[in-house]
């Protein structure tokens, strides 16, 4: 469960871009590498829509998914809109950030990241999560994601060309996020701190020990 706290371990000062308890907080160096990974087990709010009746009424109501007339699913996200065919998963969470009040996204691959049990959706339970490379937005380009589509935006944001869309995130308020890689080259992303999908991370080395919660460590 979220509120379970995984294994404390806090390396010495350096070693994976972490300092020893105490100080601030124990927050991340600013520009360093970090590794995180999902909880596993964990319910995910998430949807298959294969057809216009499988959008839940409050999300439709709300405008927040959307089948457009060429057949394809437009999703409202913090980080940028979104668009993606029918068939794929969706998943959610209420936000003060979006102008319908949720923040919607479409989760790639879902069949290695997710099970599905009668409908509904939890992280996949294995001994050994996936471990991602993660790096806090700031003022320098993320060197760790050469090759993705970044660009620098005139407020001070930045931008990320996805599978989806575009996501775009502010420095200090947001992590990229690199997951591997796919057909379209870097599958990367961005991770809003304001969010509530930011609280399913946890910090660990790179061997998948854990750490702690993301968002204790970096509030």
């Amino acid at each position: 469960m979220e509120g379970d706290e995984p294994t404390k371990i806090f390396p010495t000062p350096g070693r994976n871009g972490y300092a020893q308890r105490g100080g601030k907080g124990d927050r991340p160096m600013m520009n360093s590498i970090i590794h995180i990974h999902k909880q596993g087990g964990a319910k995910v709010d998430a949807v298959r829509v294969s057809a216009p009746g499988d959008i839940p009424e409050f999300l439709k109501e709300k405008e927040a998914i959307e089948l457009s007339d060429d057949g394809l699913l437009h999703v409202t996200c913090v980080e940028g809109d979104e668009v993606g065919p029918l068939g794929s998963v969706v998943g959610y969470e209420e936000s003060d950030n979006t102008a319908s009040g949720y923040n919607c996204w479409f989760i790639g691959d879902p069949a290695t990241k997710l099970d599905e049990i009668d409908g509904v959706f939890y992280t996949k339970s294995v001994e050994k999560p996936p471990v991602y490379a993660a790096q806090l937005i700031s003022e320098e380009f993320p060197k760790f994601l050469e090759g993705a589509e970044i660009t620098r935006n005139p407020d001070g944001s930045w931008t990320i060309k996805t599978s989806w869309g575009a996501s775009t995130g502010f420095p200090g308020q947001a992590y990229w996020v690199l997951y591997g890689t796919d057909e379209n080259g870097t599958d990367a992303n961005i991770l809003t701190k304001s969010e509530k999908s930011y609280r399913n991370y946890i910090v660990c080395d790179e061997d998948g020990v854990d750490i702690g919660w993301l968002y204790k460590i970096d509030p």
